[in-house]
C-alpha cells in the first residue's frame, strides 16, 4: 500500500504537466503497482519531445532561505510595510540579484518588499523567469534569533514568502 500512496502523492504535486512512464526492466515502485487496478495500462508509446514547461523548476524557499528580518530593520512607518501589506498570495513579484549578490523581491511598483537569505542557492545554471507571492507571514523581534533582535526597528512585521520559477 505504501508504494501506491507514494505514487499518488507524487502525481498530485504536478503543477503544470504530468507525464507517467514505465521504463523497461524492473523497478520496485512499478513492480508493486503492476497488479493493482490503480494503474492505467496502455501499449508503449514514444514520448513527445520535451516541452519548455518540463525545463522549469518551482522553488518555494524554506524560512531559513528567507531574510525574515528584512522589513523589521525598517521603522514601522517606512513605505516597505505598506507595500507588503498591499500584497496578496498570487501577486506577481520580480526576483533579481542586487549589486551585493543578494536576491531581492520587488512588487509591481519596483519597491523591494523582501530579500532572500545569503544561504539561498538557485538551481545551477538556471534563470528566474517569474516569481509570485506564495504567502505573507507575520514575524517579530521576539521570534528572531538573539543576534538579530537589536537590529529590529519595530516589534512585528510582515515577511513575503515567494514561489520562484526557474528555467533550466
Amino acid at each position: 500500500d505504501a508504494p501506491r500512496r507514494l505514487y499518488y502523492v507524487a502525481m498530485t504535486r504536478a503543477r503544470q504537466t504530468l507525464s507517467l512512464a514505465s521504463f523497461p526492466g524492473s523497478h520496485s515502485l512499478h513492480d508493486a503497482l503492476r497488479d493493482t487496478s490503480a494503474v492505467l495500462r496502455r501499449q508503449p508509446v514514444t514520448l513527445p519531445p520535451e516541452t519548455p514547461a518540463l525545463a522549469r523548476q518551482y522553488r518555494r524557499p524554506s524560512l531559513n532561505e528567507i531574510d525574515l528580518g528584512f522589513a523589521g530593520r525598517h521603522r514601522a512607518n517606512h513605505p516597505v510595510h505598506h507595500a507588503i501589506a498591499a500584497l496578496s498570495p498570487g501577486d506577481p513579484l520580480e526576483a533579481r540579484v542586487n549589486e551585493q549578490g543578494r536576491w531581492e523581491l520587488l512588487n509591481n511598483s519596483g519597491t523591494v518588499v523582501g530579500r532572500l537569505a545569503n544561504n539561498f542557492k538557485p538551481p545551477h545554471a538556471a534563470r528566474c523567469s517569474s516569481a509570485t507571492v506564495l504567502a505573507v507571514m507575520v514575524w517579530s523581534r521576539e521570534a528572531s534569533a538573539p543576534q538579530y533582535k537589536d537590529s529590529a526597528k519595530c516589534d512585528t512585521w510582515e515577511v513575503v514568502v515567494p514561489e520562484l520559477v526557474f528555467d533550466l
